[in-house]
């Protein structure tokens, strides 16, 4: 049985549902609206029919329910509205995590691995690992994917490059600090300096651009959920990018921070790539900018 939880029933929720479809045996919504988890479980149900697909898809008001499964995704929170920053929803998303990750304390679920998508969210995964307790392996932010994703788009609609493997990776924070393995790329596809801040910059903006013109960002981020459980549930070992809790790695220790990790029923295994000396760098710097927020909460000392 794969069964799968998601605490959030909005858009972003409902896509990554809608996309789960195939890979799930059982789905439960979670959501404090009432009636809402109901209807979109009944509404994705009669999708799922019509598909012929064997999963069954509950909705629920009562967060009890999402314990013992296999996954549980977390996307309940705000979300941004045009000339918002991720980090400008740190102090209305904050309460909603912590409450969460209470529910989740205390050790009851050993075997869940938990997806963190709730903004700012290299932040709020800390922030759920520290007050829930899970394991640091067992639980990741939503982060590179996404952005490695719209790097991959940037690339191929502007310049005609289709890239792929670690080139596409973009680790980091999922903000303003993001990094792209500019040395990597500009050894394998031949970019300048100019390309490479003009890519880097591109991407920093891809999902602001989106809500300028639809209000959020919905389908990338549905499909990017969904990568990351099926990496779980699959159990190959892909190498992905992901928020992952440092403990040493890339010289980086106490903080979550967007990384490679090797994904799989049991978790989330951070993977030291080869990373040249700038690199590195980029990645402690935006390590620093995390690390100041966490302890401004009073989360980190």
């Amino acid at each position: 049985m794969r069964r799968i939880g998601i605490i959030g029933s909005g858009k972003v929720g409902c896509s990554a549902a809608t996309f789960l479809l195939t890979e799930a045996d059982e789905i439960v919504l979670y959501d404090i609206v009432p009636k809402l988890p109901f209807g979109e479980a009944l509404d994705l149900q009669n999708a799922a029919e019509a598909l012929g697909l064997n999963v069954e898809v509950k909705g629920t008001n009562d967060i009890s329910l999402l314990h013992g499964l296999d996954i549980v995704i977390v996307t309940a929170g705000f979300g941004r509205t045009p000339g918002m920053s991720r980090m400008d929803l740190l102090n209305r998303n904050l309460p909603i995590i912590e409450e969460i990750a209470k529910e989740y304390g205390g050790g009851r679920d050993r075997e869940t691995v938990f997806i963190i998508v709730t903004n700012p969210v290299d932040v709020l995964t800390y922030v759920f690992w520290k007050r829930s307790g899970v394991e640091r392996h067992r639980v990741a932010g939503l982060s590179g994917i996404l952005d490695s994703s719209r790097l991959k788009t940037i690339m191929r609609m502007s310049r005609g490059i289709r890239i792929s493997g670690l080139c596409s990776f973009v680790l980091g924070e999922h903000g303003e600090n993001m990094v792209i393995l500019r040395d990597r790329m500009r050894e394998e596809y031949g970019l300048s300096d100019t390309d490479l801040d003009m890519v880097l910059s591109e991407t920093v903006k891809a999902a602001a651009e989106i809500i300028s013109m639809k209000g959020a960002t919905v389908h990338g981020p549905g499909a990017s959920i969904a990568r990351m459980v099926e990496a779980v549930l699959s159990d190959k070992g892909e190498v992905l990018p992901a928020s992952a809790v440092l403990d040493g790695e890339y010289g980086i220790k106490d903080v979550c921070l967007g990384v490679p990790v090797k994904a799989g029923r049991e978790g989330f295994k951070v993977v030291q790539e080869k990373l040249s000396e700038n690199e590195v760098n980029m990645l402690k710097k935006a390590a620093e900018s995390i690390i100041t927020v966490l302890e401004q909460i009073g989360c980190r000392k």
